[in-house]
């Protein structure tokens, strides 16, 4: 059968069987329609698992120099060992900030307990971290109100804190921040 004569046919079908035709044609479209949506909501999810979740947790394209392992299966004996690394200093990243390519972004960020004092509540043990370099920028964190560090403050090593909202609860008040900013402990 010649093509032009298998387009003839088909049309005429379509003339003769016009709801089975309409019907055919509205489930192709459907299906389609269903298709796309699909693949614009895994788009996008991917997209926001790269860009705002992962990225305010690890950063994107990033990498960690770490004193001890941050997760996974260790014996008693390990841990113990890992404890009795020394911390990293300053002076130890600084060979790999120099090794880095120009125009890339680090930051050093470091963890420490201390002692919270407030007139208003019992001393409390505070989680303190402690960051430099840009890694406001890496991690994506905006400040809703006030500002970040800057780099002279960074420098001269000023008791300059930003406090995350999540942080500040009903038993940790102003004059308790004063105290732990004024004292310049670790």
């Amino acid at each position: 059968m010649p093509f032009l004569d298998a387009i003839r046919l088909a049309l005429a079908q379509i003339r003769v069987q016009k709801l089975k035709s309409f019907f055919t044609l509205l489930g192709v479209t459907i299906g389609v329609m269903f298709l796309i949506a699909v693949v614009s909501i895994v788009e996008g999810m991917g997209n926001y698992m790269e860009h705002d979740f992962a990225a305010k947790l690890f950063g994107i394209n990033t990498f960690e120099l770490r004193r001890r392992p941050d997760f996974g299966d260790a014996t008693e004996e390990q841990w113990r060992e890992w404890q009795r690394r020394p911390r990293i200093r300053d002076t130890d990243i600084e060979p790999v900030i120099t090794a880095l390519p120009s125009g890339t972004l680090w930051a050093a960020y470091g963890t420490d307990n201390v002692k919270m004092e407030s007139p208003y509540s019992k001393p409390r043990t505070l989680s303190a971290d402690a960051v430099d370099g840009d890694y406001f920028k890496i991690r994506n964190i905006d400040v809703e109100s006030g500002r970040l560090l800057s780099p002279q403050e960074m420098a001269m090593g000023a008791p300059v804190i930003v406090i995350a909202v999540f942080c500040i609860g009903t038993n940790l008040m102003a004059d308790g921040i004063a105290q732990v900013a004024q004292r310049g402990d670790n």
